[in-house]
């Protein structure tokens, strides 16, 4: 008697021990303290975006204020004017990427947090799936007859064989919940990546932007020193300037209409949805003969985009990065992605071009998606950037050229300036 009283008391216990493992795993989900941080986050995020809101909002009236100003006569006190916005629209465009850095620190901390909360979960379910399957094979040892004499009535040994039935249930579930955990898992780690791309692409954009907050302020002293104030030597600058632009513009547009003489009629079909926008912006100059006459030539072989200094510029498509190039002439600091096509059995190939930029983080040879970062708004070569015209400052060149009709000529000589790489095409 002493024996079946021994072995009744040990069969309960273990099934005490099951069912408390049970009724543990209901509270394995997500720590107060962690929850309360993430809601803390939440709010400190939301604040911030409230205010990086304001200064886009302030940052887009400038740029309306800038880009009035552009279609004003060109004369030296509204150049000045110009230079002062742009000063202006930059220090603001500072603050709104410290601020977008200060967001994004935040979003990275409650991310890791989530991560972290997360893996706790995943190991404590498995720590109960393993300890409640342990419990549930010692409790199997025990035979029919001892399972019947372990318990003082039948209905306790029905509410047994319905607790069993229930635990099984809710072992499913755990699995079920550490599958979907480990999916949830994934997911947080493949955002907290791209936090820190993100992260890292803004520091570079931040100092980009006060380089080129330093550069503008440099440019309107050089300005001033130049011109000593007054508006008969500023406008012998703008002649001055023009000459050596149209130098450089004519002989690409005689290559180009070499080329276009060559190709005939050649186009190539249209396909719909390869290219994006590379940058977010106005359009300021179309393509074609836009009328633009300042700089001695009427056919404009691209479209130019404005905005704010330091704006990210995205590729259009994907492709392979062809080449790029540095320097103060033409195109400045440039890019050139080469795009592969395919219509109907053939394969094409097209150039885009992406021109002025203040700084490249790609290199020839690199694969490159649409919509990958390529580099920053900027206004180096020949940008009007001190002077003249509709396109002064910032902005993006864009031009989409046929493979057949592409060059980049190496140490071009035009009247005695020498400019590294020249790039023509249709």
């Amino acid at each position: 008697l002493q024996m079946r009283i021994k072995k009744q008391k040990t069969n309960s216990a273990i099934f005490t021990r099951i069912v408390t493992a049970a009724v543990l795993l209901f509270f394995v989900f997500g720590s107060t303290a962690a929850q309360q941080s993430v809601d803390e986050l939440k709010g400190d995020i939301d604040e911030k975006q409230q205010k990086l809101d304001q200064i886009t909002a302030e940052i887009q009236e400038l740029q309306g204020q800038i880009n009035r100003t552009k279609q004003q006569a060109a004369t030296l006190k509204n150049e000045i004017a110009l230079y002062d916005l742009q000063i202006r629209q930059t220090e603001a465009q500072i603050a709104a990427v410290e601020l977008e850095i200060q967001k994004l620190s935040s979003e990275i901390l409650s991310t890791q947090i989530t991560i972290q909360e997360k893996e706790e979960q995943v190991e404590k379910q498995k720590n109960f799936l393993a300890e409640t399957l342990r419990l549930i094979n010692e409790y199997d040892q025990v035979g029919p007859l001892e399972l019947t004499l372990a318990n003082e009535t039948f209905s306790d040994l029905l509410d047994q064989a319905q607790y069993a039935d229930n635990l099984q249930e809710q072992i499913q579930e755990a699995l079920e919940t550490v599958e979907r955990l480990k999916a949830e898992l994934e997911i947080k780690k493949a955002e907290l990546e791209k936090q820190l791309i993100t992260q890292q692409e803004l520091g570079t954009q931040l100092s980009d932007t006060r380089a080129s907050l330093e550069e503008q302020r440099g440019n309107k002293n050089v300005l001033l020193t130049r011109t000593r104030g007054q508006e008969k030597l500023y406008q012998s600058l703008l002649t001055e300037a023009a000459k050596k632009q149209e130098e450089v513009e004519r002989e690409i547009f005689e290559i180009e209409v070499a080329i276009r003489q060559r190709l005939g009629d050649k186009t190539l079909p249209p396909i719909e949805g390869i290219l994006r926008w590379p940058m977010s912006g106005i359009l300021t100059q179309g393509y074609g003969n836009t009328g633009f006459t300042a700089l001695g030539y009427s056919f404009h072989n691209g479209i130019d985009v404005a905005a704010p200094a330091g704006t990210k510029i995205y590729a259009a498509g994907n492709g392979v990065i062809h080449a790029t190039g540095t320097g103060a002439a033409a195109y400045g600091n440039w890019v050139v992605i080469k795009h592969t096509i395919s219509k109907d059995g053939e394969v094409y190939n097209i150039y885009t071009l992406y021109g002025h930029l203040k700084s490249l983080v790609v290199a020839a040879g690199q694969v490159i998606r649409g919509g990958d970062l390529v580099g920053y708004e900027g206004n180096t070569g020949n940008t009007t950037r001190l002077l003249y015209g509709p396109e002064r400052g910032y902005h993006l060149h864009f031009t989409i050229f046929d493979g057949e009709g592409f060059g980049i000529r190496q140490g071009a000589l035009i009247k005695g300036v020498e400019v590294k790489m020249k790039i023509f095409g249709l």
